[in-house]
């Protein structure tokens, strides 16, 4: 039997600096250069997504697989509200 992943169900939300926003987007080319795309994929999930962004992205994939995605959500939810998550 496959091996399955855990299912996000909280929200990510966690705070960044702009600083450390900056230096992870280096490590983010920094890992790509290396061919290393499945860590630059993780670490980009640790930046917050802009709010526009993930109300897109929740109008298109819905709440639950917006939230499983693990992306942070930190600067939507700022910017919108926590209700902003449930409605």
């Amino acid at each position: 039997m496959p091996e399955v992943e855990a299912v996000r169900r909280e929200p990510y939300l966690k705070y960044y600096s702009e600083d450390e926003i900056n230096e992870m987007c280096l490590r983010v080319a920094d890992l790509l250069t290396a061919g290393k795309k499945e860590e630059a994929g993780r670490l980009l999930n640790e930046i917050p997504l802009l709010p526009k962004s993930a109300e897109i992205m929740k109008r298109l994939y819905g709440r639950e697989r917006m939230i499983a995605s693990g992306i942070n959500l930190y600067e939507a939810v700022q910017e919108y509200g926590r209700e902003w998550l449930d409605s």
